[in-house]
């Protein structure tokens, strides 16, 4: 299993192409749960079971994903630090990307 971003409803070929990679299970239960458990982060548990995200959550989301950067730099190294960061800096700045209209929601989950 794989957590990943997409649009819900999607409208045109933009928004049926649209996905975005977070994490394998794995990795996530590997290092994303415990930051999220060290930072209490809010939005980013949900992702393990999924949930819809609005343009308006963006800002708390990605600030979230700012804090999880921080903790991988000072917690991990080698290749799983640049995985991680790799999937980190895809969410910040394809994320937004999301919303280019009015109402679009998306699923990370």
């Amino acid at each position: 299993m794989s957590i990943s971003a997409i649009i819900v409803d999607p409208e045109d070929e933009f928004e049926r192409s649209y996905m975005l990679p977070v994490a394998t299970e794995s990795f996530f239960q590997k290092y994303w749960v415990p930051a999220v458990e060290e930072l209490n982060l809010q939005w980013v548990a949900l992702f393990q079971d999924g949930t819809d995200v609005e343009s308006e959550d963006i800002p708390a989301v990605l600030g979230e994903v700012s804090q999880l950067k921080e903790w991988a730099r000072s917690h991990m190294h080698g290749d799983d630090l640049d995985h991680m960061l790799r999937r980190l800096e895809l969410l910040e700045t394809e994320l937004p990307k999301a919303y280019r209209r009015s109402g679009a929601v998306v699923y990370i989950g």
